[in-house]
């Protein structure tokens, strides 16, 4: 996939290059010329037009443009249409930046798409006011912008794809998992289903049952299953490919045997035979599948029983875009273990796993179940509460604060100790990316620490 994606670039480099060449330098030299105040001009009449679409206002907001967006875009003009005289290989990775960014808020790429045309029709407006110039030299600057903003927002595109497909698997991933309260329960209830088709094929088999009354394992619980819910919920196409076709020589080996042979004992044994070989290779690719469901996908860090970070990219994304519409406030604390690893030093992995599963509890124990816990990374949590503001999530975080502090651990019968947290909260401010967020709760954080820990400190 690296491969792929690292090929694409090189091969989108050279045509960006070979663009530049082909265009005359009098056409380079005109786009560079547009002066400050037409760019301007043109920022401004893309973020009206943007403003106005329902599904873009989700991604933007009008202090947002105010603050950052327009001098990133003129900033962005500046540098594409003037790109005879830029690095196109330090541009190019500036235009996949962007696109991890579109990929990390979600921005569907139909939108780019239009607020592209909105900037090229705008600039061949400008460019065609420019009635003293050459006709051939305005075609030719209005082609290659044309091709060149193609160009960058595909380079964009090749970072955005990637990131975009695993963000939806992992939302859908999500989704799914949230149906089951535990996959080892659906587990069992499937092998379980599996085993019930299999016992009462054999016993309608050996006591002569009419054939119109054998369910094939398709039409089976296990089978119905497996078609509408199981195929979605594991990863892996191999195995469910694999899968289906086992489930598919099952039934045709028994639309074989019937009726035709259903009176010779021979053939009624082998049909058994096949029957439960091919029912046990299912039974061990559909247990497979789900260890690793349970390994890797569910959602869940093996100590602490918190989400892992991997679904935090959907869940901020789900947030972020509630909060935009509702106009409703949520937070984002990034809480740490102070000196956590003398705790490992001094008393070992085995007494650090202890305290992070009393502490994680603590935190779980303390907010609501609307809200989200993440066992962020080594001694590190995150917490997102819905609907709160900083002073009412500050008071929130000072009283997992105290009771924390109030704990009293014990490493051994004889020895225990006490442990303290520090936080950083951030509102949010209703940028869509996330990760801004994260590191202006991070930034608190830290913040926390360098005023003397076992404190609570809010982003301003």
């Amino acid at each position: 996939m690296h491969t792929e994606q690292s090929d694409n670039s090189e091969l989108l480099l050279a045509e960006w290059q070979e663009l530049v060449n082909l265009t005359s330098s009098d056409a380079h030299e005109l786009l560079r010329d547009l002066c400050e105040e037409e760019l301007s001009q043109l920022v401004s009449v893309f973020y009206d037009y943007m403003l106005q679409d329902k599904k873009a206002s989700l991604y933007l907001n009008t202090q947002q443009v105010a603050d950052q967006l327009s001098e990133s875009m003129y900033h962005w003009l500046r540098s594409v249409l003037g790109s005879a005289k830029e690095s196109l290989s330090a541009l190019m990775e500036r235009q996949q930046k962007v696109g991890v960014i579109h990929s990390r808020i979600g921005i569907p790429t139909d939108l780019v798409a239009r607020g592209a045309r909105k900037l090229k029709n705008e600039l061949f407006r400008l460019l065609s006011r420019k009635k003293n110039l050459d006709a051939a030299l305005i075609n030719q600057a209005v082609c290659f912008s044309s091709l060149v903003m193609d160009t960058a927002i595909e380079a964009m595109t090749t970072a955005y794809s990637p990131g975009y497909k695993s963000a939806m698997r992992d939302q859908e991933r999500y989704r799914i998992l949230s149906i089951y309260d535990d996959v080892n329960v659906e587990r069992e209830r499937q092998l379980g289903a599996l085993m019930n088709w299999e016992n009462q094929f054999i016993y309608n088999v050996a006591t002569g049952l009419p054939s119109e009354e054998i369910i094939l394992l398709e039409k089976s619980e296990f089978g119905l299953w497996f078609f509408h819910k199981g195929r979605h919920l594991f990863n892996g196409p191999d195995l469910l490919r694999k899968l289906e076709a086992l489930i598919q020589q099952v039934d045709n080996r028994v639309r074989d045997t019937f009726p035709r042979h259903v009176e010779d004992t021979a053939i009624r044994t082998q049909l058994l035979r096949d029957v439960r070989q091919l029912i046990g290779q299912v039974n061990s690719i559909l247990c497979s599948m789900f260890d690793e469901l349970i390994k890797f996908e569910n959602g869940k860090d093996p100590l602490t029983n918190l989400l892992n970070r991997r679904f935090i990219p959907t869940i901020m994304r789900r947030e972020i875009a509630l909060a935009i519409s509702s106009g409703k406030p949520f937070i984002l604390a990034m809480i740490d273990i102070d000196h956590f690893k003398q705790i490992n030093d001094n008393y070992g992995h085995e007494t650090g796993n202890l305290t992070l599963k009393t502490i994680s509890t603590k935190i779980y124990e303390s907010v609501r179940s609307s809200d989200y816990v993440f066992r962020y990374g080594g001694e590190e949590f995150m917490v997102l509460l819905v609907e709160t503001q900083a002073p009412q999530a500050a008071m929130i975080f000072d009283s997992i604060r105290q009771l924390v502090a109030g704990l009293n651990i014990r490493a051994t019968e004889e020895r225990a100790f006490s442990v303290t947290i520090s936080a950083g909260i951030a509102e949010f401010d209703n940028h869509p990316d996330y990760q801004q967020l994260i590191e202006k709760a991070d930034s608190a954080l830290y913040q926390a620490k360098a005023n003397g820990r076992n404190r609570i400190e809010i982003f301003h």
